[in-house]
């Protein structure tokens, strides 16, 4: 339990709230384990109520809880806090947040396109008026849980300007990616309903919020293949004796050690940051420098944890190479690697 172990990050309410996530267990589509989640009462954590804010350090430790035991509990858990966030920074949206709360809808974040990844400027979708509603038209891709939502917050240009919408039950065309529900969602004047004009703001604001916690999804699957390697190298024999007797397998199983707890500070270092900090005060660096100590050196784990199990480390029913595959996109999604670092290097010059 991270709240035991590093007591010093957290309130007392985070205890119960970690445990609340390590006794979760989902299963079947992105929209089962939704329901479930919001019957626990789990989804609360990052559907905030209308200008309340989400508690970094709990949600850092309910996705790590939720992705060590299944990744796919974790992305139902944190899209629809992503879908939220907007939502719960402009008035007038309580019904859409009631729901995604409970667990009856299911929310996707809408901002990546074909030519605007990183790159938010970007965006081509526009919208124009009709009557009192909205027209929208382009294409999001990459979009997690857009095959399974019943409402996707989209951002799409007024007057040259990326403003918030929803979209209810958009059209959606699947796409394949690391075993993952995502999807396009194509807008062909799909009608929409205005969130807020201050798009980019929602959109960089939402990014800013979860950013830290993707490291605690990072550290929860590298846990989970921490465990396994542990099991793995003790029973397994080689040469007469367990692998754990081996030098270089001890060796290896030390720079895992070694690296998950450096994540892990870094992560609970970022939310306790973010949860103390004045609602004006960035701390866009921290978030980024925790996203990419979390994200890199969980790979380096997962890695090792493949090479520890020979070939049962590409066996897809044996464990391991499951966690590899969902690993690999939280080094590119809210923010990649290379293009936080950058982010990362203009809060130094600025401030030196």
């Amino acid at each position: 339990m991270l709240t035991a172990r590093f007591p010093y990050f957290f309130d007392a309410c985070h205890s119960e709230i970690e445990m609340e996530a390590r006794r979760f267990r989902g299963s079947g589509s992105i929209r089962d384990r939704v329901a479930a989640l919001g019957g626990t009462g789990l989804l609360r954590h990052v559907v905030p109520r209308p200008g309340a804010l989400p508690d970094s350090r709990a949600v850092a430790v309910i996705r790590a809880a939720l992705a060590e035991n299944d990744p796919l509990d974790d992305l139902a858990l944190v899209i629809q806090g992503l879908g939220a966030f907007p939502l719960s920074r402009e008035p007038g949206n309580e019904a859409w947040l009631d729901d995604a709360r409970a667990g009856c809808r299911v929310l996707a974040f809408g901002l990546t396109e074909p030519g605007a990844g990183s790159d938010v400027q970007a965006m081509t979708s526009f919208a124009e008026p009709d009557g009192d509603t909205w027209r929208l038209t382009g294409v999001k891709h990459y979009i997690s849980n857009a095959p399974d939502c019943d409402l996707a917050v989209v951002f799409a240009r007024i007057e040259g300007r990326p403003a918030c919408f929803v979209v209810e039950s958009p059209e959606v065309e699947t796409q394949r990616v690391a075993g993952h529900s995502i999807g396009r969602i194509l807008l062909d004047r799909s009608r929409a309903q205005l969130v807020s004009r201050r798009g980019l703001a929602l959109a960089l604001g939402t990014l800013d919020r979860f950013r830290p916690t993707v490291g605690g999804a990072a550290i929860g699957i590298a846990s989970a293949a921490l465990h396994l390697t542990l099991k793995h190298i003790q029973h397994r024999q080689q040469f007469g004796a367990p692998l754990a007797t081996l030098p270089v397998v001890r060796l290896r199983v030390a720079d895992m050690v070694l690296k998950l707890e450096g994540a892990t500070l870094s992560v609970l270092h970022a939310c306790w940051r973010r949860d103390h900090a004045a609602p004006d005060e960035r701390t866009g660096a921290d978030s980024a420098i925790a996203k990419i100590t979390a994200t890199e050196a969980a790979w380096e784990v997962v890695d090792q944890a493949v090479q520890l199990h020979g070939a049962l480390g590409v066996d897809e029913e044996a464990g391991v190479e499951p966690l590899l595959r969902a690993l690999r996109p939280l080094r590119i999604y809210e923010g990649a690697t290379d293009v936080l670092k950058s982010v990362i290097a203009a809060s130094v010059l600025e401030s030196s």
